[in-house]
């Protein structure tokens, strides 16, 4: 499986066809939870309070891309950011789902390395919008999708 970052105009070392000078990555976190609320003794009555969305934490090795994306950890502008999940088949790699951020800022940026192992780092991303796309196969084989859900973090709704 390939995991990859488009984050504005920042140059990773991804050769796949695809995702051509795309940034490679080696884990992508993000959550979503909501607090429920039920009375003792009720249990048809509970509340819940709207969404947490979490920022979108990705690790990555260091490459070209790292002076670019510490640019934006200092600056701050706001970007598109799109995080690609991949899986192998037989003609190369195909789209399984598709993460998109709209106004994307990098809240945090570390850099780690340890003895003989390749640096890594670890960057956070916060955002206004997220959109998730979910691509799948027929019986054929035929790439079916997306199914798609978006969810806009200023007015709490999705569409």
């Amino acid at each position: 499986m390939g995991i990859y970052l488009k984050y504005g105009d920042a140059q990773g070392d991804v050769t796949e066809t695809n995702h051509k000078n795309w940034i490679e990555l080696l884990d992508a976190q993000w959550s979503m939870s909501r607090t429920i609320r039920t009375a003792v003794g009720i249990g048809k009555n509970r509340e819940s309070t709207s969404a947490y969305v979490s920022e979108l934490t990705l690790t990555k090795y260091i490459d070209d891309s790292s002076h670019t994306l510490a640019s934006y950890a200092f600056v701050g502008q706001a970007k598109k950011a799109q995080v690609d999940f991949t899986r192998v088949d037989d003609g190369g790699e195909t789209l399984f789902r598709s993460v998109i951020l709209t106004d994307a800022i990098t809240s945090s940026l570390v850099n780690s390395a340890h003895g003989k192992d390749r640096p890594v780092e670890t960057l956070t991303l916060n955002f206004t919008e997220i959109t998730i796309e979910d691509y799948g196969q027929d019986a054929t084989g035929t790439k079916t999708g997306p199914n798609r859900i978006i969810y806009d973090l200023t007015e709490a709704k999705t569409s």
